[in-house]
């Protein structure tokens, strides 16, 4: 019944308003009117190189007949044309009366149509929220076909949504079905507490059901026409033919392309501004911010004639340079190819031309080519319209200094879309995955992508750096994933393996090793109770969101003595909260003294190259950053530190941003080192305090530099029981070294304790053991493995000896 009322009501005028719009269409497409004034059009048009100065007798009779008789066939054609467009508009009147008859008698013609109109949101939405008012409304929600979209969509069972869900009475009424969703969410229907357990949240609901409303919108038609497609071709006999740009450009207006403009929209109409009042435009921005995007919208509203008469049906086409290059290797002959495509573009009349990276022409250092006078030429004659899309950095570097070619361009700077409008693009960009893999993408994880993206990747723009996380999350997806459905999981696993930063996704495991962090770093470090304690404290509150900050996830200035075990710390830090010891990046300050330690740090624009520092924390980001001697860096590089530690960011040499955010930053110092040693002797000293303001007072470190860190700790030396734990840890990694050659080796207690007797100088701490372990012990086991002694499967087991440093083995019995 409800099919019937909508052919004889709402179906006749859809069907009216397309036929009254198809004719339309065909008098538009053939332009009647163009085709009579334009009949006698001439032809030919002649380049720029063609109108030379002075009058050639047989030039002018070539063009003379050649004119002639191109007139006459352009008149012929036209004709031609328009007694068909006559023909087509009567057999259309015709039929299209008798297809509006058979329409009305026969209503099963309409139902094809009727389907798709009832995929309209509004349709969808008015009819279930009835349902929901006359039955049980939660209930109808999850049986009806949206309701089942926004379950498998947001995760969460359809008996747990329906038992969870608190009773609600159904008033007013609805456009859309993001609007029935938004009533339950402002009805608190679900409380917070059951959709964080869900691991899902109201905006993940909400999200969904935009998400229906959209994909429904795209399947459905609407009773009212929307326009023409093109100029007609009417419209396309008045311009010039294009056989040579046709080989090396692309026709953006008609290429497909996944993603349209979202926001922004300002941008595209100062574009037309721009090119209406005779200028060209340089569109300027960061790689990845979607400046090819806006080039696409720009030339699919050209094609739709959506601009006034100047711009309207104009091809907007993109030259590769790639091809004009590799038709030729000489330069001239690269200069005439490129000089008589621009003629047949200007002489075209209806181009718009795009050029990348319009440098690699201008600028004879790129390419070794410079066509700014051709150029110049068709710019100045405002016959040729362009459109070049720039780096921020090229557009610096080389457009802007290019004074000829400055005064033509107008500079449009395409800025990065908003985290709302890039979350549009991202669902947009969900859908087509969601076709193409034929998989299930969570809303949840689509809001984790977003927020993962923009806190954790800082050194691309949005949309991209959302999109290429949701491409990696696919791709994890489809090698490991079995249930084709991605979670928000999956997007922290995916943003854990993009980025390295573990707190992107926390196990178990890694909850319990937060939990126990003091006693597993004191696994392999001895003593420092002070500096475990307040590195513990502060992991545990900055990795589980509990504290927020701009600041690096952490930041402590170590002092004392050599060999105490400050750079041993940074080690047990890196294992225990990156997995690896080779998440360290070690700069010894003393290396980069000067104006030109600063150059070797941050990089430097005269000559051309990257800074270490800035180029290590780029490609790992999330790191701990040990700077050794720290008191040895020059001021400028304290000052790069500075912001480091404050702000969570430096700027490079080529003023691009650094994020520091998810660093682990250790900056160790020997300075106050002799002050520590006596200063432990001494009764009732607090030695934090006192090792603080002595380095202070010396003017080793400035107030505002010691005041940066989140805590400044001081390593006392150690005394001979902690040499013995130290020596045992030593010893330990030797054993597990030999176990892996199927070699058992065990040490003595008096081997233990030589070790730390032998191993230790007042001067270097710890550290001389290590050199003891592999001249003498090293050695010693080295020679035996040689001479045959002890082999594959023995068990030996390593005692002191009497000389200094100097150790013995027995080979064990087995059993």
């Amino acid at each position: 019944m409800d099919f019937l009322t909508w052919h004889f009501s709402d179906g006749l005028r859809f069907y009216a308003s397309r036929y009254v719009y198809s004719v339309r269409s065909v008098i538009h497409y053939f332009s009647l009117t163009v085709l009579l004034t334009s009949l006698f059009a001439p032809w030919k048009r002649l380049s720029v190189r063609e109108r030379a100065p002075g009058f050639n007798i047989n030039t002018y009779f070539t063009n003379l007949s050649f004119n002639l008789v191109s007139r006459f066939i352009g008149a012929i054609v036209r004709i031609v044309l328009f007694i068909a467009g006559i023909i087509v508009l009567v057999l259309l009147a015709l039929f299209g009366a008798i297809g509006f008859v058979v329409w009305s008698v026969f209503p099963l013609f309409s139902v094809g149509v009727y389907m798709r109109y009832v995929n309209n949101p509004r349709f969808i939405a008015s009819t279930l929220w009835k349902r929901m008012k006359n039955g049980k409304p939660i209930e109808e929600l999850v049986k009806s076909a949206p309701g089942q979209f926004l379950i498998t969509h947001t995760g969460i069972s359809s008996e747990s949504f329906i038992s969870s869900a608190k009773p609600v009475k159904i008033s007013g009424g609805v456009e859309s079905f993001e609007d029935i969703v938004s009533f339950l969410v402002k009805e608190e229907v679900w409380d917070n507490i059951y959709l964080r357990r869900q691991k899902a949240d109201t905006h993940a609901l909400i999200l969904a059901a935009r998400w229906w409303d959209q994909k429904m919108a795209n399947n459905s038609i609407d009773l009212v026409s929307s326009g023409y497609d093109s100029g007609g071709i009417g419209r396309e006999l008045l311009f010039g033919y294009t056989p040579l740009l046709g080989q090396y450009a692309t026709d953006m207006s008609i290429s497909s392309f996944s993603h349209h403009l979202i926001g922004r929209a300002e941008i595209v109409s100062r574009m037309e501004r721009m090119l209406t009042g005779g200028k060209s435009v340089i569109l300027s921005g960061k790689p990845g911010v979607g400046k090819k995007t806006v080039v696409y919208e720009f030339a699919h509203r050209a094609r739709r004639g959506e601009f006034g008469t100047e711009l309207a049906y104009r091809r907007v086409l993109e030259l590769d340079y790639n091809f004009v290059f590799s038709a030729s290797q000489d330069k001239n002959k690269k200069k005439k190819l490129l000089a008589d495509i621009f003629d047949e573009a200007a002489a075209a009349g209806n181009i718009i031309l795009v050029l990348r990276d319009l440098h690699r022409i201008t600028n004879d250092v790129v390419e070794g080519l410079d066509i700014t006078d051709i150029l110049e030429t068709h710019l100045t004659s405002g016959k040729l319209k362009i459109i070049t899309i720039s780096s921020d950095e090229d557009y610096e570097k080389y457009l802007a200094r290019s004074l000829k070619l400055k005064k033509f361009f107008e500079t449009v700077v395409v800025t990065e879309p908003t985290k709302k409008e890039a979350l549009e693009i991202l669902l947009e960009a969900a859908e087509t995955w969601e076709k193409t893999k034929k998989i299930i993408i969570t809303t949840p994880a689509l809001l984790e992508i977003l927020d993962g993206s923009d806190e954790y990747i800082t050194d691309t723009p949005f949309p991209e750096k959302a999109l290429e996380l949701l491409d990696a999350v696919v791709f994890l997806e489809e090698q490991g994933g079995l249930d084709k459905i991605i979670t928000i999981d999956d997007a922290n696993a995916a943003l854990s393996e993009k980025t390295g930063i573990p707190s992107a996704n926390i196990t178990k495991s890694d909850s319990e090793k937060l939990a126990n962090l003091e006693e597993i770093i004191h696994e392999r470090l001895v003593n420092q109770e002070s500096a475990v304690n307040l590195i513990a404290k502060i992991l545990r509150s900055k990795t589980l969101g509990i504290t927020k900050s701009s600041r690096p996830i952490g930041s402590f200035l170590f002092l004392g003595p050599t060999g105490v075990g400050k750079t041993e710390t940074a080690k047990v830090l890196a294992k225990v909260y990156f997995g690896s010891t080779d998440k360290i990046i070690r700069f010894d300050m003393a290396e980069y003294v000067g104006r030109e330690g600063l150059e070797r740090l941050i990089g430097s624009v005269e000559k051309n190259s990257p800074g270490a520092l800035s180029v290590e924390i780029k490609n790992h980001p999330a790191s701990l950053l040990l700077l050794d001697e720290i008191e040895k860096a020059p001021p400028e590089v304290f000052n790069i530190f500075l912001a480091m530690l404050d702000e969570g960011s430096i700027t490079d040499a080529f003023g691009k941003k650094v994020n520091c955010k998810n660093l682990f930053i250790i900056a160790t110092s020997n300075a106050g080192g002799q002050f520590i040693r006596e200063a432990v002797g001494r009764a009732d000293v607090n030695l934090q305090q006192e090792v603080v303001d002595h380095v202070l007072k010396m003017n080793i470190f400035t107030p505002e530099f010691v005041n940066r860190f989140d805590g400044v700790v001081v390593y006392e030396p150690l005394t001979r029981e902690h040499l013995v734990k130290v020596a045992r840890l030593l010893l330990l990694d030797l054993s597990a070294n030999m176990e892996s050659k199927n070699i058992a080796v065990n040490f003595s207690d008096e081997a233990v304790e030589k070790l730390a007797e032998d191993g230790f100088e007042p001067e270097f701490g710890a550290r001389p053991m290590r050199r003891i372990i592999e001249l003498s012990i090293g050695d010693l086991l080295g020679k035996a493995l040689l001479s045959g002694q002890i082999a594959a499967g023995d068990s030996v087991t390593v005692t002191s000896a009497e000389a200094k440093g100097e150790f013995s083995f027995t080979k064990n019995q087995l059993v």
